[in-house]
């Protein structure tokens, strides 16, 4: 806690510079020392500078986002109005400011590895806080949907910068994966039925 109230620091002090589009690795020190950050301070909480620092931001975010849907996911027992839920509140909190957002998803769209990482990281978070424990091949299909669902959405809002437009664009996609998941159960069970009937036809 005491670490994540330092970085805080460190990013709002040097937030109208990267709202101004000014900062990047190569002129960053210059910056810090404008900004009167330690540079020992700074490159000991983002030892990777502007990559390190978009991971803050965006894990920052995501956090203030689960805590402010916490006890309505708590409350809430469908899988689907829990993941709708907290990629809303995530959507909604990241692009509260916009300039900076801007800043950042810029810095990453160019950093495709980087981008990635820190995407799947964010969905992978959403399924285990929403209270989805699974091991199997699922885990991994799952948490790849949200990616893209994720993913596809802050590429529609950087193109539109348009929130309302976003987040029922978002919506779409998660209902969507619902209605898919809930075709896939019944599939599934059909199967298991037609199983057991050919199985007890052989048995007579």
């Amino acid at each position: 806690m005491k670490n994540y109230s330092k970085k805080n620091i460190i990013l709002e002090k040097l937030e109208k510079q990267l709202c101004d589009l000014s900062i990047n690795d190569n002129n960053l020190d210059f910056y810090l020392t404008k900004c009167k950050i330690s540079k020992e301070d700074f490159y000991s909480f983002f030892p990777k500078k502007i990559d390190s620092l978009s991971k803050f931001y965006f894990e920052k975010t995501y956090t203030l986002a689960f805590k402010s849907t916490k006890a309505k996911l708590i409350r809430e027992k469908s899988i689907s109005k829990k993941t709708n839920l907290i990629v809303i509140a995530f959507l909604k909190s990241f692009f509260k400011n916009s300039n900076l957002s801007i800043f950042f998803i810029n810095y990453i769209f160019f950093k495709p590895f980087l981008f990635s990482k820190i995407i799947y990281k964010i969905a992978s978070n959403i399924w285990y806080d929403i209270g989805d424990k699974s091991i199997d091949f699922n885990y991994y299909t799952k948490r790849l949907i949200l990616y893209n669902i994720i993913k596809n959405s802050f590429f529609y809002w950087r193109k539109n910068l348009d929130l309302d437009a976003t987040l029922v664009f978002t919506q779409d996609q998660i209902n969507l994966f619902g209605k898919l998941g809930k075709y896939k159960s019944i599939g599934k069970s059909r199967l298991k039925e037609k199983f057991s009937f050919i199985l007890q036809r052989k048995n007579i």
